[in-house]
């Protein structure tokens, strides 16, 4: 039980001890200012109509009744709060536990209903966008956390190999090689062909694998077999790039299995006989608007071709067939529109509005020197993720994509993600952990054979240091429940902000035995967490910098 938990239920007796009153959801938090105390309650001002006095006579009341043996101090302010002082002891007691628990601490087993969590899912028609770079880390950080706080989350790639893009991503690829020869390739829409260098680049390994067979065939016969050499091409550089990046996944879907099982069909005819389904203008309709769409969706057009919500409805149904009871994807803003028809298409079938969502990922603006930076060498109309990678490394890449809510727009500054100074956070945050390596070098200790922290008196550098310790665990549990992964980089940020703050006030190798091991612990402690926060973000934490 976390100490917030043992403050409120402190609060809890006090209240029925003083009033005779149940209350629940008391909440206790950490005050911003520390002259403040170390926790607060306004359990006066929030039950105002229960108590029907005065809050400020109300918190007096419950101050007086209230007994915890590990608060040190009580004290009424304000209008009607009341203020906690811990005894050093507890707090010492707390940092002993942070040890003992090591890597586990702030973290849940998981348990209870499994959730798949879909992310990037970029098509396979050329690299990886730093658009796309950004989904990735959200959905990657984010899947660290939601296990961290005790969810079963199954990790899945949605490979869009299937429709017209694919044709057209063949053909593009196709001119390229018959040009190596000399040759033209006839192609539907010149003006939609992929222009990017990349094409260039799997039409010369097409060649060297092939020759000219396939100028030597019908170009409807051989488009196919460009087709899937040119998507597993970029499939294979996609996967290379998530490994780079720290992306991991549990498995890929690809939509072409959907057309081979059959399962589009199923839902159609599912469609069709639940009477959500209809035929106007030669296409076939989804009654969208029957379930809150602002507009009915064509799910296959008067040519006999599919639309996306086709394959789309079939995979989320397929999703829930393979068991699961929540299904998060993770989108990028383009994709606003697409959560209400997708739910009506899963509701239509029975199957319940809650079980689908999604997180929508805005833009991310390249910014250098100022400007910003829209165009790449290798796919021309935009930039890499390899070519960001390149530049600023792993470590910034992830830290930078995560630091402001997925909910907004970000400018990526490539000047500050390379500087190696306090201004830049991610470096701000590693030096802290490394710093506290040097420490345990000069004193020539293993951190993580340091499981005990003496009782002892509390400067206040270290009270500040072990409350922010102390809030490791709620800010993972707020974070998932809020499916948000920035407010970890504010909190690592503000940790390795109190350590540095504790490092220039004390020296930790003092010649004081007790002292010494305190401030060792204190320093092991800061260390696990900083080192537990940063890889919850896919992101290393060096021992030297």
């Amino acid at each position: 039980m976390s100490l917030e938990e043992r403050l409120a239920r402190a609060v809890r007796e006090a209240v029925r001890e003083a009033y005779g009153v149940e209350l629940d959801g008391i909440h206790v938090e950490r005050p911003n200012d520390p002259r403040h105390g170390d926790f607060a309650t306004n359990v006066a001002l929030a039950n105002a109509r229960v108590f029907r006095r005065n809050p400020r006579e109300v918190a007096g009341g419950v101050a007086d009744a209230f007994d915890a043996p590990f608060v040190e101090k009580t004290e009424v302010a304000g209008p009607g709060f009341v203020n906690f002082w811990l005894r050093p002891a507890a707090l010492w007691s707390e940092v002993e536990s942070l040890l003992q628990q090591g890597e586990g601490y702030g973290r849940e087993e998981p348990s209870g209903d499994p959730i798949i969590l879909e992310y990037v899912s970029a098509n396979p028609t050329g690299p990886m966008t730093v658009g796309h770079g950004r989904q990735a880390a959200y959905g990657d950080s984010l899947a660290r956390l939601l296990a961290a706080s005790g969810k079963n989350v199954f990790r899945e790639y949605y490979f869009n190999d299937g429709g017209n893009q694919i044709r057209l991503f063949g053909e593009s690829v196709a001119a390229r090689y018959a040009g190596i020869y000399g040759r033209e390739w006839p192609v539907s829409d010149p003006e939609s062909l992929y222009k990017g260098e990349y094409t260039g680049e799997i039409a010369r390994d097409l060649s060297e694998e092939y020759g000219e067979r396939f100028l030597q065939m019908d170009p409807e016969e051989a488009l196919p077999e460009i087709s899937a050499f040119a998507t597993r091409w970029c499939m294979d550089d996609i996967k290379k790039t998530l490994a780079r990046s720290r992306v991991a996944f549990d498995g890929y879907f690809n939509e072409k299995s959907l057309y081979e099982s059959g399962e589009i069909e199923d839902v159609l005819q599912k469609l069709r006989e639940g009477g959500y389904a209809y035929e106007s203008e030669g296409a076939l309709w989804l009654a969208s608007t029957r379930f809150g769409d602002d507009r009915d969706r064509v799910l296959v057009k008067s040519d006999g071709t599919y639309t996306y919500m086709a394959p789309d409805v079939a995979y989320h149904l397929n999703k829930r067939s393979r068991g699961f009871k929540t299904a998060v994807d993770i989108l990028g803003a383009d994709h606003a529109g697409y959560p209400p028809r997708i739910r009506a298409g899963l509701v239509a079938l029975g199957i319940p509005e809650d079980f689908f969502d999604v997180e929508l990922v805005r833009l991310v603006k390249l910014v250098r020197g100022g400007e910003q930076v829209k165009v790449s060498k290798r796919a021309g109309n935009f930039v890499t993720l390899d070519e960001l990678l390149d530049e600023v490394g792993e470590d910034a890449a992830r830290y930078f994509y995560v630091r402001s809510s997925h909910r907004t727009e970000m400018n990526f500054d490539l000047d500050l993600a390379v500087q190696q100074s306090d201004e830049n956070p991610v470096y701000y945050v590693q030096y802290a952990h490394a710093r506290i390596a040097s420490i345990f070098r000069r004193a020539e200790l293993d951190e993580s054979g340091i499981k005990e922290a003496p009782d002892g008196d509390i400067a206040p550098e270290e009270r500040i240091l072990v409350l922010e310790l102390l809030d490791f665990p709620r800010v993972v549990r707020n974070a998932a429940a809020r499916r948000e992964v920035h407010p970890l980089p504010t909190y690592l940020e503000t940790l390795a902000t109190r350590f540095h703050q504790f490092y220039t006030v004390h020296r930790v190798l003092v010649d004081d035995e007790k002292v010494r091991q305190r401030r060792l612990a204190l320093c092991a402690a800061t260390k696990t967490v900083l080192r537990s926060g940063l890889d919850l973000l896919g992101v290393s934490a060096p021992e030297r910098m």
